[in-house]
C-alpha cells in the first residue's frame, strides 16, 4: 500500500496456514527493497514499517521495544502509538478491496485449485485502485497524497 492509497504490490497466493515470515521470504520484498535503495545512503533510503517480527529484515523498521529495567520514555511511547496508527490506516486499504468486492471474502465459494482465487483478488485490487483514482480514499486523505488520475494510472508502465 502506498501513501496515495493504491495497492501496489501483489504476491502469492499462499494457503491460509502459511506463516507471515514464509510469505515475506517468498515474496521477494527484501530483494526489491535492496534494488530500490541501491546507491542511496541510509538517510534517503526507503523503508517499510512493519511488525517487530520483521525488524531484523533489510529495509523494515518497527516500533521501539522496552528492555527489562529500561521502560520506554513517553516520547518513544508516543512515536510507537503514532506509527501504529499509520499501520492501521494502511490496513484500511485491504479492507476496501473486501468491502467493494465482497465476493473475495466469500470463503464458502472460493476454493484454491477449483476457483481462480488469486485472479479474483487481483481484479478486485485493480478495480479498487481505479475506484481510488476516481473517488480518492481514506489513506490518501490521511497522508495528503492524491492518487494519479485514472488515465495516468491505466497507462503506467509495468
Amino acid at each position: 500500500m502506498t501513501p496515495d492509497g493504491l495497492l501496489s504490490s501483489l504476491t502469492g497466493p499462499w494457503p491460509g496456514w502459511e506463516g507471515d515470515w514464509g510469505m515475506y521470504l517468498e515474496s521477494g520484498l527484501e530483494r526489491h527493497l535492496r534494488e530500490v535503495n541501491e546507491g542511496r545512503d541510509a538517510e534517503n533510503s526507503l523503508y517499510l514499517y512493519g511488525d517487530p517480527a520483521y525488524a531484523l529484515s533489510y529495509g523494515i523498521i518497527s516500533g521501539y521495544k522496552a528492555i527489562v529495567g529500561y521502560p520506554l520514555s513517553p516520547v518513544l511511547k508516543a512515536v510507537n502509538a503514532y506509527m501504529s496508527s499509520m499501520r492501521v490506516s494502511f490496513e484500511h486499504g485491504f479492507a476496501k478491496t473486501m468491502d467493494l468486492w465482497g465476493f473475495n471474502g466469500y470463503k464458502s465459494g472460493l476454493r484454491s485449485g477449483i476457483s481462480p482465487v488469486a485472479g479474483y483478488f487481483m481484479v478486485g485490487v485493480l478495480f479498487s485502485n481505479i475506484h481510488s483514482c476516481i473517488y480518492r480514499n481514506e489513506i490518501c486523505m490521511h497522508f495528503h497524497c492524491n492518487p494519479p488520475s485514472l488515465n495516468k494510472y491505466l497507462t503506467l508502465p509495468m
